[in-house]
């Protein structure tokens, strides 16, 4: 383990914060989602799957953003190469989909560039790291 770079730990900060509120914010539509899909469907048992499935699809973006971001702390840098990897790949899926989902020129830059920004920043951190 080693000191890793300003860049990288800049970004590993800013994910752990945002991952932080991404899990926070998970629980609750998980929680309420599954509450309101339960009621409408007036079974208790739908409103709990619905709450589950929906924590562990958005909850898992937000878990594994947090791992990278304390192994980018820390300078674990053989980690971080292999998240940031991970990490841009669903930046690339995401922007592919927004880009699909979304109409008008700003709305697509923006769904393009927003999550691709951090784990290109990232991975380009962890690269100028020591050579493993």
């Amino acid at each position: 383990m080693t000191k890793p770079n300003t860049l990288l730990k800049v970004v590993s900060i800013i994910y752990i914060v945002v991952c932080v509120l991404g899990i926070v914010l998970t629980i609750l539509t998980a929680v309420m989602g599954g509450a309101v899909l339960g009621a409408a469907a007036e079974s208790a048992s739908v409103g709990v799957v619905a709450g589950s499935v929906t924590a562990v699809m958005l909850g898992s973006g937000s878990v594994l953003g947090l791992v990278a971001g304390i192994l980018g702390v820390k300078g674990q840098f053989t980690g971080c190469k292999v998240l940031g990897i991970i990490l841009l790949v669903f930046g690339i899926i995401s922007a592919v989909s927004g880009i699909s989902t979304t109409n008008g020129a700003l709305a697509i830059v923006v769904s393009v560039v927003a999550p691709l920004i951090l784990p290109v920043l990232y991975t380009i951190g962890a690269f100028k790291g020591p050579k493993d």
